[in-house]
């Protein structure tokens, strides 16, 4: 009988609102820091809300040649950037891998639709002439997933996947069975989105999913499961794990955070902008997502929620949790990271996974921020506004999608001999190794790069 093999995560990168550093992510995040502010990007003045979750402190050149950064979308540049610090986090040098056992996959939601929109505007202008001939590369949804594989070398599978919100939980999931099914040793896996745009701005104000904010006056947003939760508060950025069969990370001596034990995913099959608000479907993800993990629902110590701030979602997601966990579900700590970091669509699911194995491996969980008046119906233990220590095992991660995609990550501790901080002092002075594995995506890189030099 072939052994089961195991996933573990043995390295993360993040490009967030909260920090473009693992270490200041974590800091922030547990800290109940906000990354929600005005919009710098583009004039809010036409619409109802002006808050959102920008990346403002990420210089692609810091980890992309700019020739090469100038041809990429903001969406691709944030996956490049989150899949090489995730890489040199594990530790990882793809010249001692088997490259052909590399995959990479990846979720985003609207892709490159922001330069997509760009590009159109100067065509316009232009009268369609002197078109940017890198439009289309620059703006494909492959793009994200194709960029990340050539700038990591791996010649594995290499997928994007775009199911609204939840993509990335899916490219996890998806990434998890490649891993199960023997077919690759490791997987680069993340999600990215760069969606902050006046048009797609406009769109979401004109559904009426955005907060309203009064010109950013208001800036005790968004509310995840607080009575006068009112919306959504766009986000982005991008967040990757490098996931890779266990006995092969022991063998390289890799570090692990953690290990993913399964995941579970259902399809409302009802609206493309509402959720069923029976919430069975979401109930169902819950209850699939143990399955897969052997878990009883007692053995549950945390989740990650959703946690969108919106009426309708909030309340579904209260409901589901307590029809899949019984009486249990009043004894679990519940928090929304939404709260800090706004809805980053796909790169969210990034966020939630990197951010709750984080609070396994230091034992505290981040708080649910602005939740200061709790909805009655929203009467489980939802973390508010101050974080807290607890013991932790083992989590599980909601990730809900637009079109009613309902995927539920379940994810456990995995006790090191080496502690984090151990590894973190170590990896700070390993500067020959850090230099050997930066050098080693660096000729990889360089390689496409230098295919491109005469265009």
């Amino acid at each position: 009988m072939t052994p089961r093999r195991r996933v573990v995560i043995t390295g993360m990168g993040v490009v967030s609102p909260l920090g473009c550093d693992l270490g200041m992510f974590w800091h922030l995040l547990s800290a109940g820091e906000s990354g929600i502010t005005p919009i710098t990007h583009f004039d809010t003045s036409p619409f109802q809300s002006s808050l959102a979750g920008e990346v403002n402190d990420f210089d692609p050149t810091d980890f992309i040649h700019p020739k090469k950064a100038r041809r990429m979308g903001r969406v691709s540049q944030f996956a490049v950037a989150s899949a090489l610090m995730a890489g040199r986090d594990a530790l990882l040098d793809m010249d001692q891998e088997d490259r052909g056992r590399v995959a990479v996959c990846f979720g985003t939601s609207v892709g490159g639709l922001k330069e997509a929109f760009e590009a159109h505007d100067s065509m316009l202008a232009k009268q369609y002439k002197h078109t940017n001939p890198f439009t289309m590369t620059t703006t494909f949804p492959n793009a994200v997933s194709a960029e990340v594989s050539i700038a990591m070398g791996a010649h594995g599978e290499c997928e994007t996947y775009s199911i609204g919100c939840s993509s990335t939980a899916n490219a996890i999931g998806r990434a998890y069975d490649l891993i199960r099914a023997h077919d690759v040793d490791i997987v680069v896996a993340g999600g990215a989105e760069a969606p902050l745009h006046p048009t797609i701005f406009s769109a979401m104000d004109a559904g009426r999913t955005l907060a309203p904010d009064q010109g950013g006056t208001i800036r005790n947003l968004p509310r995840p499961f607080d009575q006068t939760r009112c919306g959504i508060v766009l986000g982005e950025g991008a967040g990757c794990l490098i996931l890779e069969e266990q006995a092969h990370a022991e063998r390289r001596g890799a570090p692990i955070y953690a290990e993913l034990e399964g995941w579970g995913f259902t399809t409302d099959a009802f609206s493309m902008a509402r959720p069923d608000d029976t919430g069975k479907e979401h109930r169902r993800a819950i209850d699939r997502a143990l399955a897969s993990a052997h878990w009883f629902p007692e053995e549950v110590d945390y989740i990650n929620a959703c946690g969108l701030g919106t009426v309708e979602l909030d309340l579904i997601e209260t409901m589901a949790i307590k029809d899949a966990l019984g009486s249990h579900a009043y004894r679990i700590p519940i928090s929304s990271f939404k709260s800090a970091l706004g809805h980053a669509f796909a790169a969210s699911g990034a966020f939630q996974l990197i951010g709750t194995v984080l609070a396994l491996q230091h034992q505290f969980i981040p708080p649910t921020l602005h939740l200061t008046h709790p909805d009655p119906q929203c009467d489980l233990d939802y973390v508010p506004c101050v974080g807290q220590a607890r013991t932790l095992q083992r989590a599980l991660v909601n990730s809900f999608g637009f079109g009613g995609k309902n995927i539920i990550i379940p994810v456990s501790r995995v006790d090191s001999p080496v502690l984090l901080g151990q590894l973190i002092h170590e990896r700070a002075g390993a500067g020959h190794h850090r230099s050997m594995v930066t050098s080693a995506f660096s000729r990889s890189y360089s390689s496409g790069l230098a295919q491109g030099s005469s265009k």
